[in-house]
């Protein structure tokens, strides 16, 4: 690989370097928390450190530990290479700018006879999203300064009038008032009386890019938080979660599911599309679909063997035997069901994030266009963010259903009956529409269908997110409570089909 191919390839670096950031600080994080709460509550501390063993933290502790070395590597790569690839400084003063000091105000006076002011300001050009200029009386004002070197370059003079305020606001396209790495200013007042002149200027980060970091940090350390809390909060039901999930686990198909999609994810990055330059968006697509489906299949091939199973081979009646509930059990199993689809989604997302950033060097490559930026790669990236908690939300919710079939059915009815909803799920819109102006029977069964069946099209945005649509946090929060809303009714379907299901 020429220096050259191998620069392009390094552009894709640094949003992947964010997320392992973003993972190495969950885990030191939760190493930290952990040495506390040995000191406070050594008991407790114990049972999280001998729930390594389990079914979910153990394979999280393996992953947070994976994306950290990666991102430990990437930074040594970073530092050997001539011209760094990853912008650390300037992704660290990103991060600083985002938690304040975005605006500012510096009035000067400008003294009589003509002579310049030289007046330099506490900004970085980069950063710059807004600057006003406002004087109490004419002046002259040089913003950009003639570079050495460069004799074509002009310098630009603004004629200020007394209480006229000269505006520039940063859109597509705009050239920045100042050059180079810092910003200064020239007045100049040839009235008989001083001056004043008041600068007001309104920064944002330079790479916006860098909220990927605490962004993943907030996602995985919550995941970890909400399943200590979880451990130390429900004993019993945390103990059926983290066996369903151990057993999930052991079994072949969820071991070819990582590999098989992860494999396809990599894949997707070399297959040409001919969509003319819109591959990028094909492979996001497709990697969601993918994902969505090999977790719908983990998920419900768990749920046939950790309950259909088990009651058939009367596993079940001997763990009822203990002082366990009926409906601890069946939370027990949907929370060890969402367990191990958090870990399909976690896996595979991460590799589908990875594939994005990569596929943006590689469409560039091959078309022989401009050297893309990181920034670009990064942008790629967090649209795909809005599709993966979405179809674990609906992946969640066929969970509940698959749990609740599973409380009667055997596997292969399971999956024939999870899958018919999963089809006819996505087409209650259509079947709804299709009914209107109809027979009454027929409007009936289409109303029927609508109320009974999920509405699996609410968790389906692959247009909005292969069309770089901003998908908003109202649609998600929507989203997210119409999931929880099924889903609590689906176990009660399935606490009811169980709680007369006889064992013996």
């Amino acid at each position: 690989m020429t220096p050259l191919l191998a620069n392009r390839w390094l552009v894709a670096l640094p949003p992947i370097w964010l997320v392992g950031a973003g993972a190495l600080a969950t885990l030191v994080a939760a190493v930290a928390c952990w040495g506390l709460l040995a000191v406070v509550r050594p008991r407790a501390a114990a049972e999280l450190r001998a729930s390594l063993r389990d079914g979910f933290l153990g394979p999280l502790a393996w992953l947070l530990g994976t994306a950290s070395a990666i991102c430990l590597a990437l930074t040594l790569i970073n530092l050997v290479t001539p011209t760094p690839a990853i912008p650390i400084t300037g992704i660290a003063r990103s991060l600083v700018r985002m938690t304040g000091g975005k605006d500012a105000e510096v009035r000067v006076t400008v003294p009589a006879g003509g002579q310049a002011l030289d007046v330099p300001l506490d900004l970085r050009p980069q950063e710059l999203a807004a600057l006003d200029l406002q004087a109490d009386a004419p002046l002259i004002v040089r913003t950009q300064q003639p570079l050495a070197g460069f004799a074509l370059e002009k310098s630009t003079d603004l004629d200020l009038a007394a209480g006229a305020p000269w505006t520039w606001r940063r859109s597509e396209g705009a050239t920045n008032p100042f050059l180079g790495q810092r910003a200064r200013l020239e007045a100049v007042n040839a009235s008989s009386t001083p001056a004043g002149l008041t600068v007001r200027w309104k920064l944002v980060p330079e790479f916006p890019q860098a909220a990927i970091l605490p962004w993943s940090f907030v996602v995985l350390g919550s995941i970890v938080a909400a399943y200590a809390a979880f451990r130390l909060g429900a004993h019993r039901v945390a103990a059926i979660a983290a066996a369903t999930t151990k057993e999930a686990i052991g079994q072949p198909v969820f071991a070819v599911v990582l590999i098989l999609g992860s494999l396809l994810l990599l894949t997707f990055v070399v297959i040409p599309y001919n969509t003319f330059g819109e591959d990028v968006k094909m492979l996001k697509d497709s990697g969601l679909t993918l994902i969505k489906v090999l977790a719908l299949l983990v998920v419900v091939w768990t749920a046939s063997v950790s309950v259909a199973d088990e009651i058939e081979g009367r596993t079940a009646l001997t763990v009822l035997s203990k002082p366990l509930r009926r409906w601890q059990f069946v939370l027990g199993k949907f929370a060890g069901l969402v367990l191990v689809a958090t870990l399909v989604f976690l896996v595979l997302g991460g590799v589908l994030l990875a594939t994005t950033s990569l596929k943006v060097v590689y469409d560039a490559r091959e078309s022989a266009k401009v050297e893309p930026l990181w920034r670009e790669c990064a942008d790629e990236m967090i649209t795909v963010v809005p599709g993966l908690a979405l179809s674990l939300l609906e992946t969640i919710l066929m969970a509940a259903v698959s749990l609740a079939v599973s409380t009667r059915l055997g596997m292969v009815p399971n999956l024939i009956v999870c899958f018919a909803v999963y089809a006819l799920g996505h087409l209650v819109p259509l079947i709804v529409q299709s009914s209107v102006g109809r027979f009454a029977l027929v409007r009936f069964t289409g109303r029927l269908f609508a109320t009974i069946l999920p509405v699996l099209d609410h968790f389906t945005i692959e247009a909005a997110v292969v069309g770089g649509v901003a998908v908003p946090w109202s649609y998600l929060g929507w989203a997210a409570l119409y999931a929880a809303l099924y889903s609590a009714a689906a176990l009660l379907v399935a606490l009811v089909l169980f709680q007369d299901r006889d064992l013996a």
